[in-house]
């Protein structure tokens, strides 16, 4: 029987390569998130989302508003979204730690836009659509019909004329 060497701590390397340099150069105006949910899965957020952070990640997706609050206390500028959505009455714990929510049903999108306008705020926010894989998220058709109602949009959208709020206004 043949015995496997310890298992090594895991390391991120942040030093760049010719095919970085060209994956950098052909997407310069496109943004990478990272998933680090699950300790980003077991290899351990504290050490994962500030290298991440270093090498240039300004985006993080977390599962839970647990995990979000950790990250938060790592990375004080990043932007976090919360796959779970917004669980009730949780919307001014979002506001107070800046995160976004993936709205995963159209209450959720109802609750965070009933939070946004006593805010008087365009809070940004992700919307869940279901790929077709059974996991959360509305249809590509409930979407639209909520996107339609202009006074619901204007109070998700995180910034004018952002790019997803174009998209949205066309649907």
């Amino acid at each position: 029987m043949t015995q496997r060497p310890p298992r090594s701590s895991p390391s991120i390397s942040t030093r760049s390569s010719p095919t970085t340099a060209a994956c950098a150069t052909s997407a310069r105006l496109a943004e990478c998130a990272a998933v680090v949910k699950a300790d980003a899965y077991g290899l351990g957020m504290a050490a994962v989302a500030p290298a991440l952070a270093r090498a240039g990640c300004k985006t993080f997706f977390v599962a839970t508003l647990g995990e979000a609050e950790e990250l938060r206390g790592l990375l004080a500028g990043a932007t976090i979204y919360v796959l779970a959505g917004l669980q009730q009455d949780t919307a001014a714990v979002y506001r107070r730690l800046d995160l976004r929510p993936v709205l995963n049903s159209a209450d959720e999108i109802e609750e965070w836009a009933a939070f946004s306008k006593s805010a008087r705020a365009r809070l940004p926010a992700a919307i869940h659509i279901d790929s077709g894989m059974n996991r959360l998220g509305l249809s590509a058709a409930e979407v639209e019909a909520r996107c339609r109602r202009e006074e619901l949009l204007e109070r998700l959208r995180a910034r004018s004329g952002d790019e997803s709020s174009r998209l949205l206004r066309r649907a």
